[in-house]
């Protein structure tokens, strides 16, 4: 009789272990699947953050000596200035060319975004992938705009002043894209989209970067009250 309870024993002692350490398997997978979480949520965050500073100087309307130089000898080498050209026609297509190696010059940053776009859209969702997405058609839409402001500057003069005038308004618009500050009213629509597209990353990210820290949802109303 004894014996026969010691087998009872016996295995309800196994069974008990298995199913604890199925618990703590669990566990450990969930505590790497947050880990997994909280990681991606700050290559995400910090990539934003560097594509913002990125575009800043892309849309610089300054440029320095050294610059221009570099950028009219890519010019002169496509053919596309020479020695008798316009000086405003030179002007305008350094311009667009500037902004265009600009943008090429961050390769690295426009790479990593679309490598780590699938990944945050199948653990983040589809309104992160859309914030990750925005930065891309700026990318395409500051390409594009200086692609049409050197199509603009190699234009014959306007034969009437109300081709002039739309002329002047279609090269305003353009440089409203390419250049940061805005038009006249004031609004930089490339910028806002940029801030928007970080708030939202961050409102989405954030509580998951901070899920461990004393700024965490558990923790908010115990800090808040300090």
């Amino acid at each position: 009789m004894l014996s026969g309870w010691g087998t009872l024993i016996g295995a309800a002692a196994i069974v008990y272990a298995a199913h604890k350490g199925s618990d703590t398997f669990k566990q450990w997978r969930r505590q790497k699947s947050e880990e997994r979480r909280i990681d991606l949520a700050e290559q995400i965050l910090t990539l934003a953050y560097k594509l913002k500073r990125a575009i800043e100087p892309i849309r610089s309307p300054m440029m320095l000596a050294g610059e221009i130089a570099q950028v009219e000898v890519s010019l002169r080498e496509q053919g596309l200035i020479g020695d008798n050209a316009p000086e405003g026609n030179r002007g305008d297509l350094t311009t667009a060319q500037a902004t265009i190696s600009r943008v090429h010059h961050h390769k690295e940053l426009w790479d990593a975004l679309l490598d780590i776009t699938p990944v945050a859209k199948a653990i983040f969702g589809n309104e992160t992938e859309k914030q990750l997405n925005e930065f891309w058609l700026i990318r395409g839409k500051i390409i594009a705009a200086a692609y049409a402001y050197a199509r603009l500057a190699g234009r014959p003069p306007a034969r009437t002043a109300e081709a002039q005038e739309r002329q002047n308004e279609r090269r305003d618009k353009l440089e409203q894209v390419i250049w940061f500050g805005g038009g006249e009213d004031g609004v930089d629509e490339v910028a806002n989209s940029v801030d928007a597209a970080v708030a939202g990353l961050e409102a989405a990210l954030l509580p998951i970067i901070r899920s461990d820290t004393q700024f965490g949802t558990a923790n908010a109303a115990s800090v808040d009250e300090d």
